[in-house]
């Protein structure tokens, strides 16, 4: 069994102090603090825009191309979460103490160890797929980045997730598609919903978050505007795509609109549900990757509707 202390540093913080941990402990430990569920549904994301780039262009993904670059994708979101995770160590031993690094399982510079390997390869994968995508690969581990060290808790990271999110699908477009004027509309889009999932990601945590000095966009809502806000921004997504389509700016199929509409609305209503029933911060988790599934089914039938 682990056992884990907080050490006051030089500041008179608390720290995690790590003790040895057992082998299955350490190695779950090391999963964990990759974020293991995020970084798969940020990889599931680039997999199917991939496909409908691709599909769009009427032809199939390189196999090794769309591996690289799932795995270059994996590796960014390793880092990011990794760096989260090591940055917060000290706030987490006192609010969070079931983290990695908090319950010294691992130690913080295998963390740090973990995001320089990924960087590394994440850099060398991306480096293979061409310019544009070896930027647009760079940007979404250096916003990640600069979220974790610089912009947490602040009113910028809710700027940085609208900027993040449009990213995923262009990707798809740089590797395996081409420019078509519907991509433009990403943007508005992937900013609403990147402002939503930054909010639903931090609600189940506020209280910590306040008590450690953070003002990000999420804590000056507070909890109840905040779940209004991450609640409507989906809503708001729908009327757009509709709108897009009803102006003929962004014609899309019908059957695949439909689909779109269905899971933005339906996800939304299952969180509700969800938090009226049980209103707890771990009911706040679920509705998270709730919303965030039906974000990507969103994303997805909606390009769908424009592009095929």
């Amino acid at each position: 069994m682990t056992e884990m202390t907080d050490a006051p540093d030089a500041t008179g913080t608390a720290r995690p102090t790590r003790r040895a941990a057992s082998f299955g402990a350490h190695a779950l430990g090391l999963l964990q603090v990759t974020h293991p569920l995020p970084s798969a549904l940020y990889v599931l994301a680039v997999a199917i825009f991939s496909l409908l780039a691709a599909g769009a262009h009427h032809t199939s993904p390189d196999a090794s191309e769309l591996a690289r670059a799932l795995v270059g994708v994996a590796c960014a979101q390793i880092a990011i979460g990794s760096l989260n995770d090591y940055r917060d160590r000290a706030a987490d031993a006192l609010h969070q103490p079931n983290k990695p690094i908090a319950r010294g399982v691992i130690a913080s510079w295998e963390a740090l160890a973990l995001v320089t390997l990924a960087t590394l390869a994440n850099i060398g994968l991306m480096a293979t797929l061409g310019p544009f995508a070896f930027a647009l690969g760079l940007l979404i581990e250096g916003l990640g980045v600069a979220y974790d060290l610089w912009f947490k808790g602040t009113p910028v990271s809710g700027l940085l997730y609208a900027i993040y999110f449009p990213l995923i699908p262009l990707l798809a477009w740089a590797l395996f598609g081409n420019w078509q004027p519907f991509l433009l509309w990403l943007l508005p889009i992937g900013a609403l919903l990147g402002v939503a999932m930054n909010i639903a990601n931090s609600l189940p945590d506020l209280e910590g978050d306040l008590a450690s000095g953070a003002r990000g966009l999420p804590h000056l809502l507070g909890l109840r505007r905040g779940l209004y806000a991450a609640w409507a921004a989906p809503v708001g997504v729908v009327i757009l795509i509709w709108t897009l389509h009803l102006s003929r700016l962004a014609p899309a199929h019908l059957p695949a609109l439909l689909v779109a509409t269905a899971a933005g609305l339906l996800s939304v209503a299952l969180a509700i549900l969800l938090y009226l029933r049980k209103p707890l911060p771990v009911t706040l988790k679920v509705t998270f990757y709730v919303q965030a599934l039906g974000v990507i089914t969103l994303a997805g039938a909606w390009l769908a509707a424009v592009a095929l």
